[in-house]
C-alpha cells in the first residue's frame, strides 16, 4: 500500500548509548521503508518525541541517566499510541519486569539479536499498530454514523 492510499511511512526511534549498536540497527533497517531517528540516551529520546511523531521506540534497557524501562514508561504515559520494544544484552529481570508492567512494552528482544527476527518483530509490531489505528477509526466512524441516524430518526418522528 502506498502512502497515497493512507499508509504513512513509519517512524522508528532507536535509543542506545552505544554508537556501534545504533550503527548496526541503522544498517539492518536501511532497506526497510522506515524513517529512522537516533537518540543516544533517554533525555535525547524524550526531546525528539516531543518534537516529532514516532510510531515505534526501540530502546536499550541499560543506559546512563534515564534507563530503558523508565524511558518506555514515560513514552507510554505521554504518547500511548507509540509502541515500545525493549532491547537488552543483560538478563536484568527487574528492568524487564518494570518495562513490561509500567512501560507496557510490546516486545522484549535480547542482544545479540537475530537480524531477520528483529525485522519481523518490527513489521509485526507496526502491523498491529496499523490494525489498532484502523479499529479506532472505524469505531469513531460508527459512533458518528449512529449519531446521524439518531438525528434523522428524531427528525422523521417530528414529521410523522
Amino acid at each position: 500500500m502506498s502512502e497515497s492510499q493512507g499508509q504513512h511511512r513509519a517512524t522508528l526511534l532507536l535509543v542506545d548509548d552505544e554508537e556501534n549498536i545504533l550503527k548496526s540497527l541503522r544498517r539492518l533497517l536501511r532497506d526497510e521503508p522506515y524513517q529512522i531517528l537516533i537518540a543516544t540516551g533517554g533525555e535525547q529520546a524524550l526531546q525528539l518525541l516531543s518534537q516529532q511523531s514516532v510510531d515505534l521506540v526501540i530502546s536499550d534497557a541499560r543506559m546512563p541517566g534515564i534507563d530503558g524501562a523508565t524511558l518506555l514508561t514515560e513514552v507510554q504515559q505521554r504518547w500511548p499510541d507509540c509502541l515500545r520494544i525493549l532491547l537488552t544484552g543483560y538478563v536484568d529481570l527487574g528492568t524487564t519486569i518494570k518495562a513490561i508492567n509500567q512501560g507496557q512494552i510490546h516486545r522484549y528482544i535480547s542482544k545479540p539479536w537475530d537480524d531477520e527476527e528483529l525485522r519481523q518483530t518490527i513489521r509485526q509490531t507496526l502491523a498491529f499498530q496499523h490494525s489498532e489505528r484502523e479499529r479506532k477509526r472505524l469505531e469513531q466512524l460508527t459512533r458518528e454514523q449512529n449519531l446521524r441516524l439518531q438525528d434523522l430518526n428524531a427528525t422523521l418522528e417530528k414529521r410523522v
